[in-house]
């Protein structure tokens, strides 16, 4: 083999430990180089309407994604946290990604126009692969890379009800991948967008943005609303002068309806349709992204114990990255859930789907990369099942829970959890859990294959492993002050590796194996603190150690520098203030620790947003961001994310 084909391949496997194993991400770096006048007014988010109120009220949210039923926050066995819409209306993101940087706990590092690298508790990369994303119940996750393509994933703003975030595994219910986290975004219902809503703004990042919704009444049969949107973001920066030539423009429609069939049947239908083209200076050609999806929601509800919910959706997504690879994709999930309560102290959640995803993927340079074979159908089926028991009646409850899944790569995983809540009484409640879950391989683990047979998956590669062990507690110590702490440590078993180094020449291919062990521990803590009635403020806190080391006889050397782009440290800040009835402002700063092994210095950013309701139908919005220095990096091989002011015009009708 040729030393120049060593040459690159060498350069690879540096930086692809530095990246977490990120495969994707560096075999592409290595290859590159109508107007209602009778509508009712939507009203200006304000903090004593969002938040509502009290701090006991906001521990008292429902959630739904620990235990797939409704249940008080403050109660819940689980590190979550719930980001209601009204805060990401008030902070002026424009993006789900940003408006995950709202949330404590998660590690949310930009790297261009179009990239992040989002995790939690670890193993953070642009191909992160151990947290599950969901939108409306329809999983983002790709069985590319088991990750999640950030640039595809869009909605508006305006539009989210809110976002659910537990931090730590969540595989019991929500499968496989769901290792350190799981995200779930919810969208409002149909009735809750009525009327009309035009956007309009530019400046800083974006050359210029647009949005238009709409929502209606369906007779007595429900509600329903469309929108449409346009993004164009403008390139970010280079270290030296000038930019990075990566500018790139998004356009993305949907519609909602919600109808109530009768008394006890509900059925939600929705779905959205984008385009996305992303400037590439490397190919001098725009990469494409394309998809569109729809979900078909029916739910029965019996009383207040017991309800059936089945739902359905279909997920077609398209990408041509013009140097790489190209990938076409159909999904089709079924899933079918129901809850119900045994005597006065049990109620269960039992369930199960079924899962098919095909695709082609395409090479662009066979010689370089490629996936064999280039089409591959996967299929799952799963069953759940989770009791939740109140061994002491509004005391002591403990929750045990577990997943059955069957798949075409490692055949059968079970994956079960147990989690114990104590509520000593309505402000003070501690909880535990042990958990086990898996990332099942993807077909980059599988398939991959670089510069014909230099480095190959392989199929005997099996799951990755976490065991979990969680403790938490959660109290509010004054009307005006609470706390949530969790500590965090887990043992993974079984990470990805390779059968080989990337120093020397190889007489046989460098094949993924099973090859790595590691272990994380942490803590996260979030305040809450009210000092003035129209002043409210979240603080977070988030320390991390990561280790992790190739097991007994394993010849890749670089796999210790999976925790390179994880930083030990995070501390975010954010005051909501109502300045007056008809002017709010967020403020919003966040401490970095620095990636040393990578050269990203440690860094501090400042974001602020004033919104004015100058009518009870117009708003008018400015948001700074990054406004502490020109520009700075978040990520390894990140480009210089710049200082930005953005405007905004809202117009209800």
């Amino acid at each position: 083999m040729s030393k120049c084909y060593w040459k690159a391949i060498n350069k690879f496997g540096k930086n692809t430990g530095r990246g977490g194993l990120s495969v994707l991400a560096l075999f592409v770096s290595a290859v590159s180089s109508s107007y209602a006048a009778n509508s009712e007014p939507v009203m200006l988010a304000r903090v004593d309407d969002l938040a509502s109120l009290s701090l006991e009220s906001l521990m008292n949210i429902d959630v739904v994604s620990v235990s797939k039923r409704s249940e008080p926050l403050q109660q819940s066995p689980a590190a979550v946290f719930v980001l209601e819409g009204g805060s990401i209306i008030r902070s002026g993101v424009k993006s789900i990604p940003e408006a995950l940087r709202l949330i404590p706990g998660l590690q949310v590092a930009r790297l261009d126009s179009h990239t992040y690298a989002i995790t939690a508790r670890g193993f953070n990369s642009t191909v992160a692969d151990k947290l599950e994303v969901l939108m409306d119940g329809r999983s983002l996750y790709t069985p590319l890379y088991s990750g999640v393509f950030w640039d595809a994933q869009d909605t508006l703003m305006e539009d989210i009800e809110r976002i659910e975030v537990i931090r730590g595994p969540g595989a019991a219910l929500w499968g496989a991948n769901a290792v350190n986290g799981v995200v779930n975004i919810v969208t409002k219902s149909a009735a809750k967008t009525q009327g009309g809503l035009e956007q309009i703004g530019g400046g800083g990042e974006f050359e210029g943005f647009a949005a238009w919704r709409y929502g209606g009444k369906l007779g007595e049969l429900g509600h329903y609303r469309l929108y449409a949107k346009t993004t164009h973001y403008t390139a970010q920066e280079v270290a030296g002068a000038g930019d990075a030539g990566d500018a790139r423009n998004n356009d993305q429609l949907g519609f909602r309806s919600d109808l109530r069939l009768n008394d006890s049947d509900t059925l939600t239908l929705q779905g959205d349709l984008y385009k996305e083209r992303i400037a590439n200076p490397l190919s001098n050609q725009d990469e494409s992204i394309s998809g569109h999806n729809v979900i078909a929601r029916w739910k029965r509800r019996y009383d207040d114990s017991a309800d059936t919910e089945v739902q359905f959706y279909y997920d077609q997504t398209s990408r041509d990255d013009t140097r790489t690879f190209t990938e076409d994709r159909n999904t089709y999930d079924l899933e079918v859930k129901h809850r119900f309560a045994l005597g006065e102290r049990q109620n269960f959640v039992v369930g199960g789907g079924y899962h098919t995803t095909d695709d082609n993927i395409g090479s662009i340079n066979s010689a370089i990369l490629k996936f064999v074979p280039a089409t591959r159908k996967d299929k799952t089926l799963d069953f759940f099942a989770q009791d939740q028991i109140a061994l002491i009646e509004n005391k002591l409850h403990l929750t045990l829970g577990a997943k059955y899944e069957n798949n075409d790569y490692t055949g059968d995983e079970f994956q079960p959890s147990v989690r114990v809540s104590y509520i000593l009484n309505e402000h003070n409640t501690a909880w535990g859990a042990v958990s086990r879950a898996v990332r099942i391989p993807n077909r980059l683990d599988h398939t991959l294959n670089i510069y014909n047979g230099v480095l190959v998956g392989d199929e005997s590669f099996s799951s990755e492993e976490v065991i979990a062990y969680e403790l938490g507690y959660r109290t509010i110590l004054t009307p005006t002050l609470s706390t949530d702490i969790a500590v965090f440590y887990n043992e993974y078993d079984d990470l990805r590796a390779f059968s080989g180094s990337f120093g020397v020449p190889q007489a046989e291919p460098i094949r993924i194996v099973n090859d790595g062990a590691g272990r994380t521990q942490g803590l996260e803590l979030t305040v809450r603190w009210e000092p003035l009635p129209e002043v409210k403020v979240l603080a977070s806190y988030v320390y991390q150690d990561m280790d992790v080391a190739a097991k007994f006889g394993s010849k890749d050397i670089n796999i210790g520098q999976n925790d390179e782009n994880d930083p030990n440290n995070q501390l975010n800040v954010r005051v909501d203030w109502d300045v007056a009835a008809n002017v709010s402002v967020q403020a919003r700063t966040r401490w970095v620790d620095g990636l040393d092994d990578v050269g990203v210095k440690a860094y501090s950013a400042f974001d602020m947003t004033a919104i004015w309701r100058v009518s009870e139908r117009v708003e008018l919005s400015l948001l700074g961001a990054n406004l502490l220095d020109p520009q700075h990096a978040e990520f390894s091989g990140g480009k210089e994310i710049s200082r930005s002011l953005t405007g905004q015009f809202t117009w209800h009708f």
